[in-house]
Order: structure tokens, then sequence, then C-alpha cells
């Protein structure tokens, strides 16, 4: 995944300068256009659209029969054949874009899901036991970062939590309770971007270590899933409509 984030950090980096909600509003469309673009060179469009007219033919007699249980059931049946044509030839487009699109997808999970951590702000780190783990838990730093508070604490509630700060640059913590340690990254900057928040691991003591960096509100308060969501709906009904594509 290293190759491919160097690449979309080089491609796709100077949006980051932008406002997250343009720059999301970009990208949804970028996408949406590629995906609608393939989809109808490798599509049978005369073909797709005599499915897609079928299908709504279905529709109209499957209302007319509605008294009809024998009838109706025997219309969603050929209807249900009809649609799985559709979605047959449909499948192929949808492969070639799906791992591209996955990898941006988790380029801007990286950089528009959450605020990343400054230099000298208080933030949380706290790390998730398996059940029935209790004791306590340590915590050491490297130069750089700050304990704020007891470096040892009790585990509560299943949950071990430390307050930290620091300067800028990349670190690893160690977390250490009965006998086991787990490592968590943490980068602190002010840039876009920031370490995994949430971060699980194989062992019988700790399930998960969690970062306090907060939720990135982009527009209306919703998250960055949720605006790139509904742009790609309302952006694709109109590439699809001004491309007669069916």
């Amino acid at each position: 995944m290293g190759f491919f984030d160097s690449f979309l950090d080089s491609a796709l980096g100077f949006m980051l300068n932008w406002d997250p909600t343009i720059a999301i509003l970009v990208i949804s469309l970028a996408i949406s256009v590629l995906i609608v673009v393939i989809y109808k060179l490798m599509t049978d469009q005369t073909e797709m659209k005599r499915l897609k007219d079928q299908l709504g033919e279905y529709q109209k007699k499957m209302k007319a029969e509605k008294g009809d249980p024998e009838k109706l059931m025997k219309l969603q049946k050929e209807a249900m054949s009809t649609n799985m044509q559709y979605m047959g030839k449909s499948m192929k487009p949808t492969f070639i874009t799906f791992i591209p699109i996955l990898l941006i997808f988790g380029w801007m999970n990286a950089h528009f899901a959450y605020e990343p951590l400054t230099p000298e702000q208080e933030f949380t780190l706290t790390a998730i036991m398996e059940k029935n783990i209790e004791g306590s838990a340590s915590i050491t730093v490297p130069e750089g970062l700050e304990v704020i508070g007891d470096s040892t604490k009790d585990i509560t509630n299943g949950a071990a939590e430390f307050k930290l700060k620091g300067k800028e640059g990349e670190y690893f913590a160690t977390i250490t309770s009965n006998e086991q340690e787990i490592d968590k990254k943490i980068m602190i900057t002010t840039a876009p971007k920031y370490a995994s928040v949430i971060e699980t691991y194989k062992s019988d003591v700790f399930k998960s270590a969690q970062l306090g960096n907060n939720q990135l509100k982009v527009i209306w308060k919703l998250s960055w899933i949720w605006v790139y969501i509904i742009s790609a709906i309302v952006f694709s009904m109109v590439l699809r409509k001004v491309l007669k594509v069916y």
C-alpha cells in the first residue's frame, strides 16, 4: 500500500490545501465521471437500453396484475430474470473500477475522516483490553512526547486512558499490561493527515488502541463519507442522463 499511498499523495495531495468540502466534491465528481464513462464504453448500450425498457414494462404490467397472484408471480420471475441479465452485463466495468476506487477511498479516509493532532495539543491514547483483563497498564513514550499525569493507569471498564502531548513528528508509544506490550504510531502535525486512529492487535491482553483525534465534520456536520455518497449519487444521475447511459 505504501507505493499507492505515495502515488495518490503526489496525484491528489494538492487538494489537501483546499477546503475539505470542495476537495471531496471534486474527487467525487472525478470518480463519477470515470465510472460512468468506463461503464458506457464497456457495455452494449443498445442492449442495456432494451433490458432497462423491458424492466419498465414489467413494472407496469405487475401494477396492472396486482389482483391476480398467479400472473403477478409469473411476471415477477420474468422481471427478475431480465434484471439478472442487466446486472450481469454491468459487472465487468464494476470490477475494473472497484480496486482503484477502493485505493482512493483509503487515501480519503487517511486525510478527511479526522482532524490532525497538532503540536502541543493534549490528546488521549486509550488501550482497549480483552474481556476479563484487569490490573493496570503503563505507557512509555520517546523523546518529543510527554505523558500528562500518571504513566500507569488502572484498567477501568476494560480500558486504560492516557493523556499525551508532543512536538511535531511521528512517534511510537509503547503500552504494557499483564506482561504483554503493544506499539501505537502517533503523528503530530499541522498538515491534514494523521496516524491510524484505531488499531487492533493479535493479543491475549490488548484488543485495540485508539487515539483521540476529533472527527472532521465537513459540511452540515456530515463526515466525508456521507458527503461523498450523496454527491456521487447526484453526479452519477446527472452524468448518466447527459451521456445517455443505461
